[in-house]
């Protein structure tokens, strides 16, 4: 079965799906410095790489929902849902570089959750990152992500294994942070000298 993609809003934020239109944008944050260091995008990403990208995602798939991020018409990142089995499933984004530090995908993840747990009636939704990147990290926390665990040997980034934070937000859970930031960045996990 596949998974629709339903509109999803909150107030300026417009989650949906992403069309050709968004090429250009999604090709421009794909060769952004700090894409590159945290995601597995190909390091040669091509125009024709985005619109083949486009072209998987913007249709309903087997095992995900993507959405693009629309602030005012225009494309500020995605965000996916990766079913998993048993009621649950992965998290996973990336913000367009004018877009960061808005707290707009806190926003998304809020969206993508609530849609997860009422919607497709998942029990559990994970986050995981590479080991080190405290600011996907803090797009969750602010959604009531628990402080995340670390990894060893987690996540394949570019044909090598590399420790990863990992935390998981159930149904029941409260969807906002327990403290404040501070408190939070002095208890994530120590990062390996050779993360990142």
């Amino acid at each position: 079965m596949a998974f629709e993609i339903p509109l999803l809003r909150d107030d300026t934020l417009l989650l949906r799906p992403h069309t050709a239109a968004d090429r250009d944008a999604v090709h421009a944050r794909c060769v952004d410095p700090l894409t590159l260091r945290w995601t597995t995008v190909p390091v040669d990403y091509t125009s024709e790489m985005a619109q083949e990208y486009l072209e998987t995602i913007s249709a309903p798939q087997e095992n995900a929902v993507s959405w693009a991020l629309d602030v005012g018409g225009r494309y500020a990142g995605t965000i996916d849902l990766r079913f998993e089995g048993a009621a649950s499933g992965s998290l996973g984004f990336v913000t367009s570089p004018e877009y960061r530090g808005r707290g707009l995908m806190s926003r998304a993840v809020r969206l993508a959750t609530a849609h997860a747990f009422e919607d497709l009636d998942w029990d559990v939704v994970t986050w995981k990152a590479n080991a080190g990147n405290v600011g996907s990290y803090k797009t969750v926390w602010r959604c009531g992500f628990p402080r995340p665990v670390a990894v060893p040997y987690l996540l394949n980034h570019r044909g090598k294994m590399v420790e990863g934070w990992m935390s998981s937000l159930a149904a029941e859970d409260p969807r906002h942070p327990s403290g404040s930031w501070e408190e939070a960045k002095t208890r994530l996990p120590s990062v390996p000298v050779n993360a990142g």
